[in-house]
């Protein structure tokens, strides 16, 4: 689905210059589940990031779907990334000021070929696949941290996007919800969806096929979950 060549990234100031990112090398197949660990400030942000078509690496190569999209526009990675990336934040990243069915359907508004009826039955179908349509007309700040996930997680799918980024999405859960916000992503992966998933936790990372690990915005080691 994705590989990423000499990838590198440096942030310029007029006094300093750090990199972030150091000849990455990576590759990440359609339906698998990698995780990416490593200490603060090693780059797993920067890596998601650029894996996101939010930033772009200062050189290298990123194909996507058979595509070098590493000089593309903002614009076409902007058509891109809606029509193929779902993200999931450690910190929500709700609208307060929308409830629960708005906020999963607002990822759909930017799809113009998706009508309306269709757009109102997607975001149903998602909440109820996240056990929490129960809660469709209730604000974000009147729901648990394991349930503003679930409406996140909702959100993310409710596009039927070809990849998921997750970066820490267990970050701000006790260790019960966790496990079922891992159980929700499992079950994902299990019916297709790629995903990519940035954690400080081992026993999570431990639900991915691949572990990455990066230090000092390199790749230090790879580790592959063997089949049970």
């Amino acid at each position: 689905m994705l590989s990423l060549k000499h990838l590198n990234k440096v942030y310029r100031t007029t006094e300093i210059e750090t990199t972030a990112l150091r000849d990455v090398h990576l590759e990440i197949a359609a339906g698998e589940f990698v995780a990416v660990m490593g200490p603060s400030g090693c780059g797993k942000s920067t890596l998601l990031n650029i894996v996101g078509m939010l930033d772009s690496p200062s050189s290298g190569e990123y194909w996507f779907a058979g595509q070098n999209i590493a000089g593309w526009s903002e614009g076409q990675l902007s058509e891109l990334r809606k029509n193929s990336l779902g993200f999931i934040f450690q910190s929500f990243n709700l609208v307060d000021e929308l409830n629960v069915f708005e906020n999963v359907e607002l990822a759909l508004l930017y799809h113009r070929d998706v009508p309306a009826r269709e757009r109102k039955t997607r975001v149903r179908e998602a909440l109820e696949r996240m056990k929490i349509a129960h809660r469709a007309r209730h604000r974000p700040q009147q729901l648990s941290g394991g349930q503003q996930q679930r409406v996140a997680i909702a959100r993310a799918v409710v596009s039927r996007p070809k990849l998921i980024l997750a970066d820490e999405p267990t970050g701000n859960l006790d260790s019960a919800t966790g496990e079922e916000v891992m159980q929700l992503l499992t079950e994902l992966n299990g019916e297709g969806t790629t995903i990519v998933m940035v954690t400080h936790s081992r026993p999570h990372a431990e639900y991915a096929h691949r572990i990455v690990n990066l230090l000092d915005g390199a790749i230090v080691t790879e580790k592959v979950r063997l089949a049970v």
